[in-house]
């Protein structure tokens, strides 16, 4: 935590109400009208293990709207006083938004920060180990933060108002971990929808050119279908440009954002 910050992170966790379970009848609004009673033992996500992801409690209401149809009514009273920022999404944009926004406008700003998730970071949140005694603090999802050497003014002095120092990265991160012991990435096909547990070497993003006959091998040891095998072929090894004729640049973008 940073020392600039005079809260921790438990305390900070701890202030808001992890009592909201999945399966509820309750609507969304009625959840966030609630006055759930702040416990010091409140659910705190960074000490969860397991696959975390998108958790149980987090989609139910998004499918039960795009799935069935669902629709629920406003409380006929507001619950609480105006917001000045309401930010959607708790991940890192979110969070800097919401910090840039109190920067201009002051520490008085009312500032509501929504996230479908128990923790927020998004896909930089965090996990929390004991370990004899010693707390160990890990990455829950992204490992670093990608080039801030290229990031604007702007964004680099984010980083240095939170006290996050990028030189760090060198001390802690092992870049030669795998090379040094002969780890390399691999793909793996389960037996739960696989009908094996099979281990393959990567072969996304090789040159087809100089490996064709090494790749078809490969891919003809995939536990898959005959026709799944010279699709995935195709689309490996395919040379044609799709984006073609398909209008402007802006619309090429947007086409590979979507897909």
């Amino acid at each position: 935590v940073s020392k600039k910050l005079s809260i921790n992170r438990r305390d900070f966790m701890n202030g808001f109400a992890m009592s909201l379970t999945a399966g509820t009848a309750l609507s969304p609004f009625e959840l966030l009208a609630m006055n759930h009673p702040t416990s010091s033992a409140a659910l705190y996500p960074p000490e969860l293990i397991g696959m975390r992801g998108s958790h149980p409690g987090s989609f139910e209401v998004a499918h039960a709207l795009a799935r069935n149809g669902a629709h629920w009514t406003e409380p006929a009273d507001q619950t609480d006083r105006d917001y000045d920022l309401v930010v959607v999404g708790g991940g890192i944009s979110g969070l800097s938004a919401a910090y840039l926004y109190r920067q201009r406008h002051g520490s008085n700003s009312r500032i509501l920060i929504l996230d479908n998730h128990d923790d927020f970071g998004g896909h930089a949140k965090r996990n929390e180990f004991t370990v004899d005694g010693k707390q160990l603090i890990c990455y829950g999802g992204s490992q670093s933060i990608a080039d801030p050497g290229s990031w604007s003014p702007v964004g680099k002095k984010l980083l240095k108002d939170v006290a996050i120092e990028t030189d760090r990265f060198y001390d802690y991160f092992d870049r030669d971990y795998f090379k040094n012991k002969n780890l390399g990435r691999g793909l793996y096909f389960s037996r739960d929808q696989y009908s094996k547990d099979y281990v393959s070497d990567n072969i996304l993003g090789t040159e087809i050119e100089d490996n064709e006959q090494e790749i078809i091998d490969i891919i003809n040891a995939y536990p898959i279908a005959e026709t799944s095998k010279a699709a995935l072929f195709k689309l490996l090894s395919a040379t044609e440009n799709y984006l073609l004729g398909m209008g402007s640049q802006e619309d090429k973008i947007n086409l590979l954002r979507r897909t």
